[in-house]
């Protein structure tokens, strides 16, 4: 009995809102006030941790490539006009978010240490922007067909207090098309496909994680299983249910990339990131060897 109750209210609380009671397909989708401060309650924030409590920590930097399958759940719907709030990808909450000014702080996408912010302005032209072909006005949007993946920079720790591994979400970078960029008609066939492939893999700029989790909570992601029983996107990241590779960690280097001391060869730079994974993982057993 206990288990049908806890199926039950699972259902109802991820399932598509309002979709067996709506009168009018306007309906669909909007939540009960009951149904708001349900999920309100169920944002768990981050708790306090000591420093004394860490025993050992390393900052790891990873790429989310949306172009693999088990993560096409951060991708899709790449027609941001196909559905109106019922579903939608990362990018465009995201991309919703700045728009309506409720992300106050934006930072520079090359400095992953969150010290320097960029204005919300041109975060807002790199979305969307305007120009002048054949004396009419056009628009570009930066839709979400056109990101391409998201880097992340999280944190492993060891909790001595309950002696386990844990991970920590720390900042989230959008990489995509460049709008505002353009390709030299003079370059070369090689040299203006490296162009266009470096302009559709931009980095756009970095976000705060803790700052955007209240946003995320909100959403809730597209189960292919089952669609009435879903998570929200900040369960999805929080939870790590996503695949990705390692391409940097904190180290002696200034923290140089993996790409900088293997270059030029992906094979070997994948072997690097399964390596540091792997190392992450072995040292809590490791400590309960000890």
């Amino acid at each position: 009995m206990f288990t049908l109750v806890v199926l039950f209210t699972g259902l109802v609380g991820f399932s598509q809102s309002n979709i067996l009671n709506a009168k009018d397909p306007s309906e669909i989708g909007k939540k009960t006030p009951e149904q708001i401060e349900n999920d309100n309650n169920k944002f768990l924030k981050y708790g306090f941790i000591d420093d004394r409590d860490i025993l050992w920590s390393k900052i790891v930097y990873e790429r989310i490539d949306l172009s693999e399958r088990i993560n096409f759940p951060l991708l899709y719907p790449t027609n941001d006009a196909l559905y109106k709030d019922e579903r939608k990808s990362l990018w465009r909450i995201i991309k919703e978010a700045i728009i309506n000014d409720s992300i106050a702080s934006v930072y520079d996408p090359s400095n992953d240490n969150f010290t320097t912010k960029i204005s919300i302005d041109s975060v807002k032209n790199q979305i969307s922007s305007k120009e002048v072909v054949n004396g009419q006005v056009a628009v570009k949007q930066l839709e979400s067909a056109d990101i391409r993946s998201y880097d992340i920079k999280g944190i492993w720790y060891f909790d001595k207090r309950m002696g386990e591994m844990k991970y920590r979400l720390l900042g989230i970078r959008p990489v995509g098309k460049d709008i505002n960029a353009s390709v030299d008609p003079d370059l070369s066939d090689e040299e203006r496909e490296l162009n266009e492939e470096n302009i559709a893999n931009t980095p756009l700029f970095w976000l705060w994680y803790p700052d955007i989790r209240p946003l995320l909570h909100r959403e809730k992601v597209f189960n292919e299983r089952n669609n009435a029983l879903r998570i929200t996107f900040d369960q999805l990241l929080i939870a790590r249910r996503f695949n990705s590779y390692i391409y940097k960690v904190d180290n002696v280097h200034e923290d140089r990339t993996i790409s900088t001391y293997l270059p030029k060869d992906p094979f070997l730079q994948m072997m690097e990131s399964n390596r540091i994974k792997e190392e992450i993982r072995n040292f809590e057993q490791d400590m309960w060897n000890y």
